[in-house]
């Protein structure tokens, strides 16, 4: 019987993690199936129990349930820990264990795009769970962080320095970091900023539908979530298989060949 796993969210019909999954499974000769579970908050638990019994071998997660789904686990790495967010869940030993590759994959992401961030001034823009691997990752590579909210009166206690969109003074930004669903497929031509407030800079959208999304087109330079997408896939994969795939430029450029021409 083949390995099942799959993506856990809401809204999620567009993912193209499946795509990724599949054809990483007919090159590493893996017999698995990988599939979307687009559903609603309480029904997370079926899922987590269905885990525990062996009918499903791992998840990944996704907005908005990258934080929710901790309570149902049973332990984190310490990289989930630190983050507080989950995006890649299996079992270890009879435990049910939550970690994070999103972090891998913005790293990987910046260093593909030759990105440099060490005492920049990064901003990112959003305060989910994507938006906390994000942090920690810059914070680790000597980054000067601002978190971008809506209402700082709901401050998470992970970040340090918030600011509302009001109080962006783009004279001070070096680079933003998107990290909210604004712009994704089907509604393509909004934007979290405003024309002004991003070009001459540098950003980097985690959306990777569409490929190039308003704020993108606004900068100087702006970078797609589609590597970042890649990249935590194969982390995820590495942790599911117990295995090391090696991410060489052609797998990359055959990766995205097979995402983008669905």
């Amino acid at each position: 019987m083949s390995a099942r796993y799959g993506l856990i969210g809401h809204d999620i019909s567009y993912s193209k993690s499946p795509l990724i999954h599949r054809y990483m499974a007919k090159k590493l000769a893996i017999d698995m199936t990988y599939d979307l579970f687009e559903i609603e908050a309480d029904e997370i638990p079926d899922l987590i129990d269905d885990l525990r019994h062996g009918i499903f071998q791992g998840f990944n997660v996704t907005i908005p349930y990258k934080e929710t789904v901790i309570q149902y686990l049973d332990q984190l790495t310490p990289k989930a820990k630190m983050i507080n967010a989950v995006n890649t869940i299996y079992m270890k030993n009879g435990l049910v264990i939550g970690d994070n590759t999103d972090y891998d994959g913005f790293v990987g992401l910046l260093e593909t795009n030759h990105i440099d961030v060490r005492a920049k001034n990064v901003y990112i823009l959003g305060t989910g769970g994507a938006a906390k691997a994000v942090y920690h990752a810059l914070n680790d590579l000597g980054a000067h962080v601002t978190v971008v909210t809506r209402n700082k009166a709901d401050k998470d206690q992970t970040y340090h320095r918030v600011i509302e969109y009001r109080d962006i003074k783009p004279n001070f930004v070096d680079i933003y970091i998107q990290a909210t669903p604004i712009g994704t497929f089907p509604n393509v031509n909004v934007s979290v900023l405003t024309k002004a407030e991003v070009e001459g800079k540098i950003v980097v959208d985690l959306i990777y539908n569409p490929l190039e999304t308003q704020i993108m087109k606004d900068s100087k330079k702006g970078i797609g979530g589609m590597g970042m997408l890649i990249i935590q896939a194969l982390k995820s994969e590495e942790i599911w298989f117990n295995q090391k795939i090696e991410l060489t430029d052609q797998l990359m450029k055959q990766l995205k060949e097979v995402v983008l021409d669905e």
